[in-house]
């Protein structure tokens, strides 16, 4: 049976976290290599701290680390604070001994209660999340990086009562090593930072309109016109060259398309020129 890596201690910090983590590293403190069975999930209670490696190329030659972590209990939403990861127990969760929650299928072996006993949101669990990239210095030379978790549960009502690790000789009383331990979350927040940043500021185009200007043209660019009309003389093309433009430029403005064949169709022919038409009128007889 797999025992935790600490028992009876909460983790204050990520400095706590990390001589935990140089324990480990130091081999003071063990370290968890494969996911806890049932009976190793019932014996969770308040002030447990698992150690354990996330699998990697590193050691699926060996069989030991984990995907991830598996406790056999219901948690809420994650929230983020100083770097740790909080899950709080959801109540449905919570068995009729608050001591002992396990598996569903192992819970099915216990005997039937009729009245669950009602939890107190003080005595639920609270798990404890924090993860860092190792290089320690045998792996350096072979370009390993490893990457540890450390996964610690507590109670409100319980966290007086639990010690820390500036009681426990070898861990707490001793300095981590400069460039051992990186937390993995740095580059996520980081990028989760541009991505804020991007999506509540998008890039301004030098081309863009001032958002604050009230002009329609500004909100809504014009498209350029697929069909420019050339001046004329005659009044009524004039009129009707205007209502081609017009048409054409609401319709670009929508669809940034061609303009619709029942519009060219409803528009007539200007009239050609007198000169134009005798010339054309002799060509025809001369072919006859």
């Amino acid at each position: 049976m797999q025992r935790p890596t600490l028992q009876g201690v909460r983790i204050r910090s990520t400095r706590d976290a990390l001589q935990v983590f140089n324990g480990v590293a130091c081999n003071r403190l063990p370290l968890i290599t494969r996911r806890l069975d049932a009976e190793e999930r019932r014996v969770i209670v308040p002030g447990n701290v698992y150690v354990w490696e996330e699998r990697g190329a590193n050691t699926e030659p060996t069989g030991l680390g984990m995907e991830r972590w598996t406790d056999g209990m219901g948690w809420g939403p994650s929230r983020v604070r100083d770097e740790f990861l909080f899950y709080h127990q959801k109540e449905s969760d919570m068995a009729d001994d608050f001591l002992n929650p396990v598996t569903p299928w192992a819970h099915m072996m216990r005997p039937y209660s009729s009245e669950p006993r009602h939890i107190p949101e003080s005595e639920r669990l609270i798990k404890q999340t924090y993860s860092v990239h190792v290089s320690l210095p045998a792996d350096r030379p072979k370009g390993i990086v490893r990457k540890w978790h450390l996964t610690a549960y507590f109670s409100q009502a319980r966290l007086d009562q639990l010690s820390t690790i500036d009681n426990i000789r070898g861990v707490g009383d001793v300095p981590v090593p400069e460039g051992w331990f990186r937390s993995a979350r740095t580059g996520k927040t980081r990028r989760d930072s541009r991505a804020q940043t991007s999506q509540t500021q998008p890039p301004e185009s030098p081309n863009q309109p001032s958002p604050t200007s009230s002009n329609f043209h500004n909100r809504f660019p014009q498209q350029p016109s697929s069909y420019p009309c050339s001046p004329s003389s005659s009044s009524g093309h004039s009129s009707k060259a205007s209502s081609i433009s017009s048409l054409n430029g609401a319709y670009n403005s929508r669809n940034a398309g061609l303009v619709p064949l029942e519009v060219l169709q409803s528009v007539s022919s200007p009239p050609r020129d007198p000169v134009d038409v005798q010339t054309l009128r002799r060509f025809a007889s001369g072919n006859q």
